[in-house]
């Protein structure tokens, strides 16, 4: 076997991976100096989750991790383009832009069979909170802070985990987003709802678990944490 054919064979085993693993891009804005401490603190946030789902599905499986996990991406626009793509408060608007430009320098997309590409951006959007879906999740500069030179809090790690549930295919319960249900009921409280202020102690709904269990996201791996760390 010609070693030219033997290295096709192992180009295409990497490449064919039923299980996604993590990714986390970090996004600077082009006037922004990116924070280097960062990758170790999220590194730390996504341990924490990686565990708290092993624990939360019940099943010897979570999600595995990226080698590396963490990459730093300066873009091309500076943090004032992301203020005026977001208007202050829409939403979609800034996912729309920032997912667009960041497919565009990490090769990432909706549903991708290698990567659950989570981008972290780094400009002062107050209004606007993190989001997901499509296997792919968007946290913003708060988030950033949070987790730089410190334990991640747990309501940090809590977001990330809440997003990643979206990014694994779960929406919000919807009688909690249209309130036909009180906050305090049990889908309401679940980690695909308001669950992510009170992580790593909420739980996700029996349904829920049922659905994340059928994504290709989740196999059977040890987590790299024994338990879940973070600061309250």
């Amino acid at each position: 076997m010609s070693g030219l054919f033997l290295g096709w064979i192992i180009l295409a085993l990497v490449r064919y991976n039923p299980h996604p693993r993590l990714k986390v891009v970090y996004l600077a804005p082009s006037d922004v100096t990116p924070r280097v401490e960062f990758s170790e603190g999220v590194r730390r946030s996504m341990v924490a989750a990686q565990r708290w789902y092993f624990d939360e599905l019940e099943k010897g499986v979570t999600f595995a991790l990226a080698d590396p996990a963490v990459e730093t991406v300066q873009t091309r626009h500076p943090e004032s383009w992301y203020s005026q793509a977001g208007r202050g408060t829409d939403r979609e608007a800034l996912w729309r832009m920032v997912v667009t430009e960041a497919f565009s320098l990490t090769g990432g997309s909706y549903n991708d069979s290698r990567y659950i590409w989570v981008y972290f951006l780094d400009a002062d959007l107050p209004k606007i909170p993190p989001q997901g879906g499509g296997g792919v999740g968007l946290l913003l500069r708060q988030d950033i802070l949070n987790q730089v030179g410190m334990q991640p809090s747990c309501l940090t790690v809590g977001a990330i985990a809440h997003e990643l549930g979206h990014a694994f295919g779960l929406p919000h319960p919807p009688d909690c987003d249209s309130h036909r249900k009180l906050d305090g009921e049990p889908e309401c409280t679940s980690m695909s709802y308001l669950g992510c202020y009170h992580f790593p102690f909420a739980r996700y709904q029996p349904e829920e678990r049922k659905r994340l269990l059928r994504s290709p996201a989740f196999a059977a791996i040890d987590p790299e944490a024994s338990r879940v760390e973070c600061s309250q």
